[in-house]
Order: C-alpha cells, then structure tokens, then sequence
C-alpha cells in the first residue's frame, strides 16, 4: 500500500510539475485570430457605410454602398458607390488588386460623366477626403492574408489597447504590395480580436493608427462595426460606421469590371 501511495504521489507530482504551454508565435496568433474569427477568410462582402472626417471637429460626412471579393492567394476587387452628399453622390470607384501584379483604380464621377484611371502617383492621395488612401482600401484584409513567403511574422511583447490585454504581432513584408515599412496588429488574448493596427512609413515612424470597436459576429465573421482611422502626422482622423454587412451572397463578378465603372449611371 505505502508504494501503491508513493507511485501515485509521484504521478500527481509529475503532472502537476508539467511546464506550461509554449507560448504562441507571431504567425500562431494571427492563424488562431483568423479561425476563431475569420478576419480575411470571406469571399465576397457588402456593406453601407458612412465616413466621418474629422480635424478638431467633424469637417465632412460621406455615405456609400461597398461590395468587395477577396481571393488570399489571387485578387481583392472593391467597388463602391457614393450615396451621399448630393456633391459626390453617383460617383463610382474600382480597385482591382493582383498579387504580384501591378493594381488598377478607376474613378468615374457625374461631372466628368467619364471613368479616368488613376495614375501611380494618386494612389498614395487621400480617398474622397478621408483619412484614408486609395492604396490603404483593403490594407486591413490584405495584410492577415499574407503568408511567411510574404512577410515576417514577430510576436512583440503584450500590450494594452483601450484597456484590453493584446497579443502585438509585428508584420515586415518582403513583398511590395503596400509602400509601408512595418505593420503591428493588435489581438485580443483571450478573444483574439484585431483591435488596432499600425502602420509605420519607410522612414520608421508611426503613419497611421486603425483601431477597431463594436464587433458583432455577422453569419461566422467578426465585424467591427466601427474604425478609425487616424493620420498620426497630421492630427486628423475618419470614423468609419459600417452597417447592413452581409458575407458570401454571391456578389456578380461583372460588378468589378472596368467596363461597371466606365458605363456610369
């Protein structure tokens, strides 16, 4: 009997003594992010959304209808229409974003009644005066699609965002896809929600800050309801409120051809 008991004092010793789990990698933390929350793992997205700039007080308000298709190792498509105000409403914009390829951005407006393609040098241009650039539309999907091939992935220490404990994982891309240096994203620990990303420039300093509120899960996708976007260098910032978001409704391909955008309405 006292060896039966010695035997299983040693047991429960051992496997109380187990060291603890290894912790997460950078990579691990965004893998878990996207299965508990399938952040970048949809097909197809529409919304309405209203934007908000803001400099010390509201400066403009902007409504419009989005759908976009999101394919990890092929192309993100948007399309957005503008509902208001009266001066942009009808104004239709088209980004079409390869991999590996160079991307396309058209913009057709009632004024010119024709679609222009934006030039290089547009794409860093702020998008119909949001904080935003036309470059930066699907920065935050993009971004969590890239595998290690495309970016380093490095979990820094844990921090706090608006009072919640994160997980900040540090993203160096190898590829070009965005004109930006270093990205850090920001994971809920215990809900692995992406509540803030940064965006820092080529010279290493700190670009734009996105951080993320009222999430609802939507059909299996965690939807933050808001974001804002804050241009650090400037001081200015834009609310975005997004609503009516539907995942996976089989949005047409045609609505992403030149041909959508170059029709008018």
């Amino acid at each position: 009997m006292t060896k039966r008991l010695s035997l299983l004092a040693a047991l429960v010793l051992i496997c109380g003594a187990r060291t603890p789990a290894a912790a997460l990698s950078g990579r691990e933390v965004m893998d878990t992010a996207q299965q508990k929350n399938g952040f970048s793992t949809w097909r197809d997205r529409v919304l309405e959304t209203t934007m908000e700039s803001y400099a010390t007080t509201l400066q403009r308000t902007r409504e419009a209808t989005v759908s976009e298709q999101t394919d990890p190792r092929g192309e993100h498509r948007t399309f957005m229409e503008f509902t208001g105000p009266a001066d942009v409403t009808g104004t239709l914009f088209l980004h079409l974003s390869p991999r590996g390829e160079k991307d396309q951005q058209w913009v057709w407006t009632p004024s010119a009644r024709k679609a222009r393609r934006l030039a290089d040098a547009a794409r860093d241009e702020n998008f119909m005066g949001t904080d935003l650039s036309y470059r930066d539309l699907e920065l935050i999907v993009r971004i969590q699609q890239w595998n290690d091939s495309e970016a380093t992935a490095t979990l820094e220490p844990e921090a706090q965002t608006d009072g919640k404990p994160c997980h900040v994982v540090g993203l160096e891309p190898k590829n070009k896809e965005f004109p930006y240096a270093r990205y850090r994203l920001w994971f809920g620990t215990t809900d692995f929600l992406l509540w803030k990303v940064e965006v820092w420039d080529l010279e290493g300093r700190l670009f734009k800050s996105v951080t993320m509120d009222r999430y609802e899960r939507i059909q299996d996708y965690a939807t933050a309801r808001e974001f804002n976007v804050a241009n650090v260098p400037y001081g200015t910032h834009t609310l975005f409120k997004v609503r009516n978001v539907r995942y996976n409704t089989g949005v047409p391909d045609d609505t992403f051809a030149v041909a959508n955008v170059q029709k008018g309405h």
